[in-house]
């Protein structure tokens, strides 16, 4: 008998939809995204615990993760987290819950997480980026990371593809901020929700997979954003089918054309249309889950990999400067490595009228070819690092004075 395991659900009672304006007031985002309106193409379900329940039976759903939805206030997301917590308690083993935080203030971040941890959650999520406010180099947010790391939980972060049309919940963060995070921390147990917004795709490239190789994908939400066939014969493609993990999104009406209710069915039923091997099909369907939950031991190949922190791959081109105070500027460093560690650059940068800021610019965009690129030649080039060099020293020597 197949395991199913939905990893990504949401709580949205109907005592939510009740007073919806108020509750926008209480979170705008949240509440944006929930309230009807003819921009959105999608319509939110609505569902007691009860319900979920019965739906579960109905569809053949053994055992469901409901997600944190993200908040953008400390207070808002403990009240989501006891929600969570009691819907936990009531139907203990068949649901398992994740806890949201809010990355400020921080001591409120890290409290709620343990509180989260020590009343059996498996993880934090699905947070997001854009909703919440949070930047990949606030340092609150990496230490709720490290924070996720120590303990041995799960982050899930929302993820949205790039291009394609406008829809209420598409954010703005960029693909490579989500790629430079599982760089940065490669034991981090990381989930990117909805195919990680196509960074999925990017595996196909033997250096992306590598540095990917502990980065899960959900699938929540595919009838809205891709045809699902064609989206596993892609996916198979370019990752392991032990990287994947069903989702639903529940209660999101995936199928607003002929669905007016919350149900499982239709996404569980178009899955088994794809024609999936026994094997493959029992590993996405929730062995998978059941190994990331720590109820089934981890395969060899599945052994988070144990490397230094702060490691971008392979590039040769240095992204992260460890000690300001004794380095010496070139120009294979990138350019917002250099603007962080040493911010009198910044104004050589803007001089030159080089970006230096991390939006637009790559972590990995080294000083040389963004300076080729705005026109500067091999001695322009040169006199550049000669200046950045010239305000660093001089900021070195001012803090040691």
């Amino acid at each position: 008998m197949t395991l199913i395991f939905d990893v990504h659900t949401h709580y949205t009672p109907p005592s939510m939809k009740e007073n919806l304006k108020a509750f926008a007031e209480k979170e705008p985002y949240w509440g944006l995204l929930i309230t009807p309106d003819p921009v959105n193409h999608t319509e939110q379900g609505w569902a007691t615990p009860e319900r979920m329940i019965a739906d579960m039976d109905q569809g053949g759903v053994d055992k469901a993760v409901i997600l944190g939805v993200y908040r953008q206030t400390s207070e808002n997301a403990r009240e989501t987290n006891n929600e969570t917590l009691e819907i936990m308690q009531r139907y203990k083993g068949r649901i398992l819950g994740f806890g949201v935080v809010a990355p400020h203030p921080l001591d409120k971040a890290l409290d709620e997480l343990k509180r989260c941890v020590d009343n059996g959650m498996v993880g934090i999520g699905e947070l997001n980026p854009y909703g919440q406010g949070i930047s990949f180099d606030d340092p609150n947010f990496l230490k709720i990371v490290e924070a996720c790391i120590d303990a041995g939980i799960v982050l899930n972060l929302h993820v949205s593809e790039e291009v394609g049309h406008f829809y209420l919940g598409k954010s703005t963060t960029r693909l490579l901020d989500y790629y430079h995070l599982a760089c940065r921390y490669p034991e981090l147990k990381l989930v990117l929700a909805h195919w990680g917004g196509g960074l999925i795709f990017y595996e196909i490239v033997p250096e992306v997979r590598r540095n990917l190789k502990n980065v899960y994908y959900d699938m929540a939400g595919t009838p809205l954003l891709y045809p699902t066939q064609s989206i596993f014969s892609v996916a198979l493609q370019c990752v392991s089918h032990k990287k994947l993990l069903y989702g639903s999104d529940y209660p999101l009406i995936v199928y607003p054309r002929k669905q007016k209710e919350p149900d499982f069915r239709p996404f569980l039923d178009e899955i088994k249309e794809v024609g999936l091997s026994e094997e493959v099909y029992a590993d996405v369907m929730g062995r998978n889950a059941a190994r990331l939950f720590g109820m089934l031991p981890l395969e060899a190949a599945e052994e988070p990999e144990k490397k230094a922190r702060k490691s971008v791959g392979d590039s040769k081109v240095i992204t992260e400067i460890q000690d300001p105070g004794t380095t010496t500027i070139s120009e294979y460093m990138s350019i917002s490595a250099v603007a962080r560690a040493w911010p009198v650059t910044q104004s050589v940068f803007e001089r030159y009228g080089i970006p230096w800021k991390d939006t637009p610019v790559p972590f990995w965009e080294p000083i040389a070819q963004a300076a080729a690129a705005h026109g500067l030649g091999p001695e322009a080039r040169q006199k550049l690092i000669e200046e950045l060099n010239e305000l660093a020293l001089k900021s070195a020597k001012s803090k040691g004075d």
